[in-house]
């Protein structure tokens, strides 16, 4: 398959340029780097904008993806947008892929100066209002969703239905298999059972949650450690709650990890505390790695997560039901563990990464070779902008 480049020639491969707004250890990050590198190179040539340097481009660059570095901000930047529809246009980029409000006002923004197609995925459980005004202003702008509660919320809002798309994340089916031996980095019996948050440490993701979970379990559960791996704003309140409930020296804040899918192995159970989510790769990996979770029922969690089947759902907010739960797994470990091996079955046999990224890639051919919306004036849309600039720095 051929896409036609903008001067009428033919492109062995479909150019699609990922803009990104934010490069920090998070899911949304993850999910971009793990899609670059399952795009097969022989159809695909990726190029990212990211706002600034960090393992998040360096990661990019391992995929084989070309970078621009820009500030992504929610009123964009005139040179952002001139580097971005310039590079387009000079390019030949055939569609454009955004990640977070910020993005997806850039990439509306350069899809109607360019007048190639834009995808907006939302990664959580609904469609901010200035993501759906970034989907109103332009014809040639589609959205993504991973989870059926933001479809959902896509329609009830107003989102077309023919540019609205449903496409859920996926996870590795192999990453997760090496073991990492996580007691003894923590300095604790090899037999320790550990009990494991994982994501970025911010309100939205309950954190302090699950340090109050811990104090409600440790008189029942005294030889308990509890991991948090993740860091955040939060961090530093989080550290001194534990040690005003007095379990500081059972809680252990090991930070951001880059090696997350071979720890997840020595957990004896995650919980996803959070109050809103959309499709939660932290969660899916841990099904993933065959482990019992608790997770609040919110936003897609119920989508991935069958009560007392592959896991056990409690009411957001309520940290005497996580610990009511965590309790049902340490003090029956057969049951858990049969839990965290239907948990397996069930993302390997649903949520496959190479399945996820397959999806994707063959929206944005398609919408690559799909003809330019009528209302994109195609001779408006070759607007020159200032010559290519091939980095701007954040103001």
């Amino acid at each position: 398959m051929t896409v036609r480049s903008a001067a009428g020639g033919a492109s062995a491969r479909t150019h699609v340029l990922e803009i990104l707004g934010n490069a920090i250890v998070g899911g949304m990050e993850t999910y971009v780097v793990r899609l670059v590198r399952e795009l097969a190179r022989a159809e695909f040539r990726v190029t990212a904008l990211c706002p600034f340097e960090s393992h998040v481009s360096d990661a990019l660059r391992d995929a084989q993806a070309e970078v621009l570095i820009a500030a992504v901000r929610d009123d964009p930047e005139w040179a952002t947008i001139a580097l971005a529809a310039q590079f387009v246009l000079d390019e030949d980029v055939h569609v454009v892929h955004a990640h977070l409000a910020n993005a997806h006002v850039l990439g509306s923004l350069v899809s109607a100066l360019t007048g190639r197609p834009c995808v907006a995925t939302i990664h959580g459980r609904a469609v901010p209002m200035l993501d759906f005004e970034a989907h109103r202003m332009n014809d040639g702008m589609h959205v993504s969703v991973v989870c059926r509660a933001a479809e959902s919320h896509a329609l009830a809002i107003g989102v077309a239905r023919d540019r609205l798309h449903f496409i859920p994340n996926g996870v590795p089916e192999s990453e997760g298999a090496r073991r990492e031996d996580l007691a003894r980095q923590l300095g604790v019996d090899g037999g320790t059972p550990l009990v494991g948050f994982v994501g970025r440490l911010s309100p939205e993701k309950g954190p302090d949650l699950f340090v109050r979970m811990a104090a409600q379990l440790l008189p029942k559960h005294a030889s308990v450690a509890f991991v948090v791996i993740g860091d955040g704003p939060m961090r530093e309140r989080l550290e001194a709650e534990a040690k005003v409930l007095g379990v500081a020296s059972h809680l252990h804040f090991i930070g951001e990890r880059r090696d997350v899918l071979p720890l997840l192995p020595s957990l004896t159970a995650l919980v996803v505390p959070s109050h809103a989510e959309g499709m939660p790769l932290a969660l899916m990996e841990g099904m993933a790695a065959g482990l019992p979770v608790v997770a609040s029922s919110v936003g897609g969690i119920p989508e991935l997560v069958t009560h007392l089947q592959t896991g056990l759902l409690v009411t957001p907010g309520e940290p005497a039901e996580l610990a009511m739960a965590v309790d049902g797994l340490l003090a029956d470990r057969p049951w858990a563990r049969a839990i965290g091996a239907r948990a397996r079955d069930r993302a390997h046999t649903l949520w496959p990464q190479r399945e996820s990224a397959a999806q994707m890639g063959e929206l944005l051919r398609r919408l690559a070779r799909a003809p330019a919306p009528p209302s994109v004036p195609r001779q408006a849309s070759r607007v020159r902008l200032a010559g290519h600039v091939a980095t701007v720095a954040a103001g």
